[in-house]
Formats: C-alpha cells, structure tokens, sequence
C-alpha cells in the first residue's frame, strides 16, 4: 500500500515539477507519459532495447603452397563469400603474412537481427553462418564444397587479446584422388595382409591439409574396389557435398571363408557348402535364381553343411586400431586426423554388422559409423538353424557397460525394403536397431543417429555402391553449399564445381557404368 501511495505521489511530483524520480529497483513504475512499466537500472521502463555488440572480429587463414600456384602474374588469394563485407561477385585480396599463408580479418556486428560488417555500408544481414571461396588472382575458383564460419563464434570481442582463428585449406585444381595398397603383418589374426588406400583429389595438391578416416570393410585392393574410387572422387571434386577423407580398406580373406571368421564379432554356426562354393551354387546344387525360403531349406537337407565360426571380429579392429591405422599415418606422412570426430567406420551386409559392433563398443576410438544393410541376424541359431539369434540387438545392444560415459557419435543405418526376408529380416532389424540406439542416452534421431530404407533395393554389392554416397555425405557433409552461386560464377578461367545435382540425378548411372566397365575388363 505504502509503495502505491508513494508511485502516486511521484506521479504527481512528476507533472507539478516536470522531473524525473528515482523508481524502486526491479517494481512496478509509472512513466512520465502514464504508462506502466518496471524500474530497471534506474529508469521506469515500459520495454528493454537490445543492444547490438560492435567491433567484433575474427580471422581466417588460408594455407596453400605457392609452388602450385599455376598463374604467373597474380599468385594471391582472394576470398568470395555472402556477408560481412563479402560478396560472391568480386572478391577481396587477402594478406600473404608468411610462405604459403595468406589471412583476412573480419570486424563485424552482432543484434538480434543477424551480423554485418562494421565498416560496410549497405553490407548483407547474416543469420546462422559465413559461406566463402578461396580463389587464386580471383579467378581460378577452389575446387569443393564452401568453406563456413558458424555465428555466433566464441570471444570476438576486445576484451579478449586472441581472437577466434579459422584456418582453411583449399585446392584448385586435381579432381582425381590416387588408391594404393600396402602389406602388413598381423600377430592378431597371422599372416601377411594387403591394405586398400584411397587418398583424396588435395592430397599431393595441398600439402598442409589433414584429412577424417575411415575404415570400410570388404575393399580389397584390385577387385571391386576399383569401382569406389571413381564414385568418391565425384563426390568430393565434382558435386562438393562432401568434406575429404582418406579411405583405409580391408577385404583381405585368406581363403574367401575366412570373411565369416574376421567380420563376426561373436562364435555362431553358419551353413557353408557341402560341396564346390557359392560362387558356383555349391557345385550347381542351388538354382540359379533361388529364393530365400529354398536357399534355406537346400542347404539344410541337401546342399550345405554346418560350419562353426569362432567370432574374430575384435582382433581385425585390434589390427585396425594397433597395426594398420598406425602404418597408413605413416605413409601418409602424419596428414591423418585420427582423433574420434574423425575416425569412422563403414561397410556392408557382415561389414554393416561389425561397423555398428565396431562403433558400440568403441565409442572412444571411432566417431562415425555406417551400418548398410547390415547382417544383424549373426548367428543362426545353433539348434534350429532356420532360425536368427540377433546377439548384436539381444546382447551388445542392451549391455549396460556399452551405455555409460558413451562418446559423441554419429551412426548412419540403412537396408532395402526387399531384405526383409525370414529367418534374417535384415530391413526390420535395422530399423529396430537405429530405435535402440535413438532411445539411448547422447542419442538422436535426424540428429545423431538416422536410418533409411531403400524401396526396392536388395542385397547386392551393387546396391551398396549405389547409396554409398549418402553415407558419406550424412557423416561427413561439407561446412557450406557445395558451390558459389551459380549467377556468380566465373565463366571462363575459373575451376568452378558444376552440380549438387549429380548425386540425385547420375549417380546410379555412373555405378552401373563402372560395374559394366570392370566386368568387361575382367573378362578380357
């Protein structure tokens, strides 16, 4: 009552005298004009203005070696982008500090409206990220995705001494990544073993970048594997959706059986022929064109016979993550980020099953995992065998040691719809797996976990090659668009990306072509 009684007398006060009166702290006010409001700061105040942050600033750095710069009058860097004093019709030349870097500092204003450039007038209104190209003489354009500064950043303002620093670097001009094979010894699963390598487009280009790994199951150097490389190199250089990254394979089975034994993480029982193999229908005993239902019921009564799998799933990841890893950093002269964001795993059918086995219960070491079309059914149950024991959901899954002080992950699960056939189920199981995994602490559906089904798509090693690319792209997208504007773009002299629309429109033609390509050569 007595705070009422004293509002009033200063209202009154105010229209007698003319004159401000101090409000009480944080109650209710009345202005001079009638209106009220809340005492803030003093003041009686019917709304609180935001207030923009200005001279903020950060720095990008760009590392590139000179050396293979092919212009001959202009060697600088310049840099394109959509705000903050950029724009993609001309570009800024950027300041060579030492050998091989050139850097550009930003000094820009952050309101609840977006960022712009300080100094600009009439400069763009940013929202969520700065996109930007690195181009030579500005007019050779950089080859992949935009680079991208995420706003707001963390101390840009003079109260801190360093600024943020973003480095960058960007290559202009291989399109075409190189594959290579090593040997290594293995005490964990004997003998000596062949390596798949696949370095990126950049590699020999730009000798300061560092690239994310990953291991993919099932790429043998020679073979089938040829046909990756071509796929890959399109979606790094030519549809720029992709961030690099440096392929790690292995498919080296010693006989071709020994697949079973490497790529299961548990002991199981499996039917195997009785005689010949299945690349010749155990000796002509399946039909040609065999579905699941007889495919099961021949090998059971006449075609095949029980083989038991001992389960060494864990020494190949031992031999992974001791031996081979190690040995590629080497050869790749330390330019491997095998740090956990930056560590994945991939492959398909019993690939797909020791990817997410390799990602669940070594969340420390691998940060990625691509699970497709995944024979989460391992093993056949020993006593029916017709039927699945699906220990990866019934067992790994649920233990609750593999749940706690998880790392971060991104896992990626798909199949076909025409995988659901019984005793497997691999397109339900898949979607029952990526449910499991959503519904666990750190977890995410559309965030970081997904899971796709493919209508139509079977298991064949061609359908895994034709959705590879969106594996990649989920796990490892590009910080930006996969291009500057298309309005922007230089038409002559300029290395411009062409298409974010080859992946949805071409690439089942480029993997059909590539599979025709490596049957006729295998055949001559």
């Amino acid at each position: 009552m007595l705070s009422k009684v004293l509002q009033i007398c200063c209202f009154v006060y105010i229209l007698i005298w003319n004159v401000d009166c101090r409000c009480n702290e944080t109650l209710a006010c009345v202005t001079q004009g009638g209106k009220h409001g809340y005492c803030m700061g003093g003041q009686c105040l019917t709304e609180v203005q935001s207030r923009p942050r200005s001279d903020l600033e950060f720095r990008i750095i760009a590392k590139y070696p000179e050396i293979n710069i092919k212009e001959t009058k202009n060697k600088m860097l310049y840099i394109r982008g959509n705000g903050l004093g950029l724009n993609w019709t001309t570009g800024k030349k950027m300041t060579k500090t030492s050998t091989d870097t050139w850097e550009i500092n930003f000094n820009f204003t952050s309101s609840d409206d977006g960022f712009r450039c300080q100094e600009c007038s009439n400069d763009i209104t940013i929202t969520t990220k700065l996109e930007y190209r690195i181009l030579i003489a500005d007019k050779t354009n950089m080859i992949g995705g935009n680079f991208a500064v995420d706003l707001p950043v963390s101390m840009p303002s003079s109260y801190f001494h360093e600024k943020p620093l973003f480095k960058v670097y960007p290559w202009f001009y291989s399109k075409v990544g190189q594959t290579s094979n090593f040997s290594i010894n293995s005490s964990e699963i004997g003998k000596e073993r062949q390596i798949y390598l696949y370095f990126p487009p950049s590699f020999n280009e730009n000798t300061y970048k560092k690239y994310p790994n990953l291991l993919v199951f099932d790429l043998y150097p020679g073979g089938y594997s040829e046909l990756l490389a071509p796929i890959v190199d399109k979606l790094l250089a030519d549809t720029g959706t992709t961030k690099e990254f440096i392929i790690i394979g292995y498919g080296d089975y010693q006989p071709d059986r020994e697949r079973f034994f490497l790529l299961t993480p548990v002991p199981g029982t499996f039917l195997v022929c009785a005689n010949g193999t299945f690349y010749d229908l155990c000796d002509n005993c399946l039909p040609a064109n065999y579905t699941v239902d007889e495919y099961q019921r021949l090998m059971k009564d006449k075609c095949g016979k029980r083989d038991n799998i001992e389960g060494f799933g864990d020494r190949l990841l031992n031999f992974f993550i001791d031996k081979i890893r190690p040995k590629a950093q080497e050869l790749a002269n330390n330019r491997i980020l095998i740090d956990q964001p930056n560590t994945g795993v991939m492959g398909y059918s019993l690939g797909g099953l020791m990817s997410c086995y390799a990602a669940w219960t070594r969340s420390k070491i691998f940060g990625l995992a691509a699970c497709q079309s995944p024979s989460l059914w391992w093993p056949i149950n020993n006593t029916t065998l017709n039927t699945c024991d699906f220990d990866f959901i019934n067992n790994t899954l649920r233990d609750q040691s593999f749940q706690q002080s998880r790392f971060q992950q991104k896992i990626v699960l798909d199949a076909g719809s025409e995988e659901s056939a019984s005793p497997y189920k691999l397109t339900q199981s898949t979607v029952e797996a990526a449910e499991m995994i959503s519904n666990t602490p750190g977890f995410t559906i559309n965030h970081n976990v997904w899971v796709n089904i493919y209508p139509g798509s079977s298991h064949t090693g061609l359908e895994w090659f034709s959705r590879i690319w969106s594996a990649f792209e989920t796990l490892l997208p590009s910080e930006g668009a996969p291009e500057m504007p298309q309005s922007h773009t230089e038409a002559s002299g300029c290395v411009a990306n062409k298409a974010a629309t080859f992946v949805t429109s071409n690439f089942t033609l480029l993997i059909f072509v590539q599979f025709a390509r490596f049957l006729i050569f295998k055949r001559t």
